[in-house]
């Protein structure tokens, strides 16, 4: 490519638009997530959406459960330990309970502490719950987002959130993405949230096969497999932040996802 060429190039380089896609993804993922409450009261299923989701934690110093985990998980010198019942609220859904049980050990040489967490879902009477209620809901909803946020960008629709902010996902030559690119698009775009929501299912259903015993002995003992989940989280959430927020430091033009799609966005 000779020096006109790439100068050219630069001229056209699109512009980021970056507060535009913020703000109109605001919007269209709160109208998302409404109408999937609005499903959730028909279809019984947990999205699971982190916008209209809210969790509230109270510590508890007495009580069964309480009395459980101090019997067969004793602290060791250095170790504290916090009991917790939490109350997860969905919008417009189901409110669901869960003990949650976390001993910190400190370091002696006063670095960053570590700790270990059990957590189970809990019954109408405070019992323990066996299996796992829903283990599909929250990745059926986000395919659901990603699939509505394709029919959206497709065949010369937009969504509201970017027809306010006046914003429209085009191919690279220009055009209105066909329904199948706009789909591959908004996989890509979603692709760390799936990888989450997908893990996470894994490591619920796994859990829930287990009693509270045994889940109480595995982290007691400190076994190898606990740490695997917390690794892939970490590992998860850095390649994320590398997904979304990389390409908007060194801008070329594209967000990743787009680039792979062969789409970008521009001014409507």
């Amino acid at each position: 490519m000779d020096v006109d060429t790439v100068q050219a190039s630069q001229r056209t380089l699109q512009p980021r638009l970056f507060w535009r896609r913020a703000f109109a993804f605001l919007i269209d993922m709160t109208i998302f997530q409404l109408l999937l409450a609005a499903v959730a009261l028909v279809i019984p299923l947990n999205f699971g959406m982190p916008l209209f989701q809210s969790t509230q934690c109270g510590e508890v110093t007495s009580g069964p459960l309480v009395e459980k985990v101090e019997r067969e998980w004793p602290l060791k010198p250095g170790e504290t330990r916090v009991n917790q019942i939490c109350q997860i609220t969905d919008f417009l859904g189901p409110q669901s309970t869960s003990f949650r049980t976390t001993v910190v050990t400190g370091n002696p040489e006063g670095g960053s502490a570590s700790w270990r967490s059990v957590s189970v879902g809990l019954d109408k009477n405070g019992d323990p719950i066996k299996g796992l209620e829903d283990p599909i809901g929250p990745l059926v909803g986000v395919f659901l987002v990603s699939l509505a946020f394709a029919l959206f960008s497709a065949n010369d629709r937009r969504t509201l959130g970017k027809r306010i902010l006046a914003i429209r996902v085009v191919t690279v030559e220009g055009a209105s993405p066909h329904f199948g690119k706009a789909l591959i698009r908004e996989l890509l775009k979603f692709a760390p949230w799936i990888a989450f929501v997908m893990i996470d299912s894994v490591v619920a259903v796994t859990a829930s096969h287990q009693s509270l015993e045994a889940m109480i002995q595995t982290m007691r003992n400190g076994d190898g497999a606990t740490t695997i989940p917390v690794m892939v989280g970490v590992a998860l959430t850095m390649l994320a932040l590398l997904w979304w927020f990389l390409p908007l430091i060194r801008w070329r033009g594209q967000m990743l996802y787009d680039w792979f799609a062969g789409c970008r966005v521009r001014l409507a």
